[in-house]
Formats: structure tokens, sequence, C-alpha cells
């Protein structure tokens, strides 16, 4: 049976992190994760330039990083799910002018082969100010900003046939609660219908 491709994304402090390592504690062997590949570049020492040639050349980095991962960890986990920590079109939110086609262009990609890629797509938004945490030495957005990458993150998911957005609560872990049950759902086989009725 093939893997179920599930990419968690969403805006900075939207609690990605806190879900996947949830995801690795209660569900051992039933989930494999793809590591952030921008974490990965920047701690590695890629430069974080904020130039248009900067910007360009650290998501063709990420990108086809990202790319790599992805297929190592579905060729050999054993598990039934890979759970990606962001995914492709995630570049196309930091990209000059966030432009679609230009991104496309560079690769050369399009939406649909980028959406074939996953299965589902969990969108967790961006806390609110009053939660919003800016501690991660990786993130350079404030909360403003953030707000930003969020909305530019979901337009670029825009279209995919089976995405899930899970909105900010002011109790952050029924959030992730909340997400977890998703993907729960999601590896019990419901349908697409399913899981947004029980949301």
């Amino acid at each position: 049976m093939d893997k179920i491709k599930i990419v968690v994304t969403g805006g900075p402090s939207g609690g990605k992190t806190t879900l996947i390592e949830a995801l690795q504690k209660d569900m051992t062997g039933k989930v494999s994760v793809v590591p952030e590949a921008a974490s990965i570049l920047y701690r590695g020492g890629f430069p974080r330039k904020f130039s248009d040639a900067g910007k360009i050349h650290a998501q063709r980095a990420i990108y086809f990083t990202q790319r790599e991962l992805e297929d190592l960890i579905v060729s050999e986990s054993k598990a039934s799910a890979v759970v990606c920590d962001r995914g492709s079109l995630d570049s196309i939110a930091y990209w000059p002018q966030h432009s679609a086609a230009d991104f496309f262009k560079s690769l050369p990609s399009s939406a649909i082969i980028e959406h074939a890629r996953y299965d589902w797509v969990i969108h967790l938004d961006t806390a609110d100010g009053d939660s919003f945490d800016s501690s991660n030495p990786i993130r350079t957005e404030n909360h403003d900003e953030a707000i930003e990458l969020n909305t530019l993150i979901k337009e670029a998911w825009k279209g995919h046939p089976r995405r899930v957005i899970i909105p900010h609560e002011a109790d952050f872990l029924s959030k992730i609660g909340k997400a977890k049950a998703v993907i729960q759902k999601i590896l019990a086989g419901a349908s697409y219908q399913d899981v947004l009725a029980s949301l």
C-alpha cells in the first residue's frame, strides 16, 4: 500500500513543531517525519540574504532539499504515513513578490505537479499576538509579518483538493489536539468530507 503523505504547514508560531513532536511521541511506528528543510539549511550556515537574489537561491535550495528529504523518508520508512514539516509550495510565500509564476518557472514545475506530491495539507494558523512565540532563533518575523506569511502560505496552497485549515484557538493544546485528531482520521481512511465535518 502506498504511504499517505501529509504536509503540516502554516504561518510562524502556528504549532507545527508541537504537533509533529506529539505525533512522534504518540504515533510511533505509524508516521515518519520529514524535517523542515529551511531549518536544516539555515542552521547549517546557508546564507540568509533578503535581496531578491538571496531569496531565490535560498528557496530553490529549500525546495530541492525538501524534495530529496521526502523521497528518502518515503523510500525507507516502514510507517503507513509520512508527515512533512512544511512542503514545497511554502516557498512561494518567501519568493520575491510572492510570484507563483516565477517560482514554477524557476524549477520548472506547476501547482498541479506540486499538489500531486502530497495527499493532504494541514494548515495551522499563526497564533494571535498574546500567544505568539518569538523564541525560535531561526524565526525572524514579528507578529504582523507572521500573520502576513500565514495568509501568503494559505494562498500558495489554494486549490489543493484535500486541505484542512486549523484556526487559532485561545487554548493552544485544544488546537493541537484537533490537528492530531485530523491526522488520526486520515490514517483511519476517513474521507475529506468526513474530516471536515469533524472539525
